[in-house]
């Protein structure tokens, strides 16, 4: 493979995905890290990407925000770990909030199936509601107001207002970058302000991202890193990260890794 040929590759993986690491490409290419390494800082100085630390992401992301059929089939191993060390985390009983996207989905779909029962749901998501929807011992409370087609949400003045109205023992809210510097955010500014309103209205709450989520920022703000309570990622998120949000108070749960096959998804 060329050197062109590369820099197309990785141009192509981030048209897909919010980042992309050294090893991966290290891995892909069969050459050395230091290589890698040498052509992100080349494609950088093109304008093409930018590098962070372990990889690099795209160079024009902060208003990027993919579709929810565009999200479904990537990393779903990943998201499935998540949604497993998720419901590690709920106990019978509970009033739980899911926030759209197709991890916490699958968490929906996780409780849908799980043993755990006398659990009320709250979401924003249409899609979410009608996983749940013949799980008849499982209560789900939907938050309406403007429907986002691409994202399956509902944001707005009506659903901030019933948000406002409801308290949850833990909630799992979902976005599209986390950076220590920067914390949590989402390239919408409705779904950050009703985002931020989920937080609030859980006694717990857990960011839900993947491995490909850190190392960049979007538009608008969630919360900084100090303003969470904690985060579920996947096996692939670097430890060294991990060991820095630790460090600055967030709770840090790890879903193991698992298989994955499209049927797989619907678990």
């Amino acid at each position: 493979m060329t050197t062109q040929e590369k820099k197309e590759f990785i141009i192509k993986i981030l048209d897909t995905q919010s980042s992309v690491t050294v090893s991966q490409l290290s891995e892909a290419f069969k050459i050395s890290d230091v290589s890698v390494r040498k052509l992100l800082a080349a494609m950088e100085q093109e304008g093409l990407v930018k590098r962070t630390w372990g990889g690099a992401i795209s160079a024009y992301g902060s208003l990027n925000e993919f579709s929810h059929k565009e999200k479904e089939w990537k990393h779903t191993a990943e998201k499935l770990s998540i949604a497993y060390a998720a419901y590690d985390c709920i106990s019978d009983g509970d009033a739980v909030f899911l926030d759209c996207g197709t991890t916490t989905t699958q968490l929906a779909r996780v409780i849908r199936s799980g043993s755990k029962r006398k659990i009320l749901v709250g979401t924003n998501a249409i899609n979410i509601a009608m996983e749940l929807s013949e799980a008849e011992d499982i209560s789900v409370i939907v938050i309406g107001g403007n429907f986002r087609h691409r994202i399956l949400s509902c944001v707005g003045a009506y659903a901030e207002e019933m948000m406002k109205t409801l308290f949850f023992d833990k909630g799992f809210i979902s976005g599209n970058h986390l950076t220590l510097e920067h914390g949590f955010t989402t390239p919408d500014l409705q779904e950050a302000r009703m985002k931020r309103l989920m937080m609030a209205s859980c006694k717990e709450h857990y960011i839900a991202l993947d491995y490909s989520k850190f190392g960049d920022d979007s538009l608008g703000l969630i919360a900084s890193v100090s303003d969470l309570d904690g985060i579920v990622t996947d096996w692939r998120t670097p430890a060294p990260f991990i060991v820095q949000l630790r460090d600055r108070g967030v709770k840090v749960v790890q879903g193991n890794e698992v298989l994955s096959t499209r049927e797989g998804m619907f678990v």
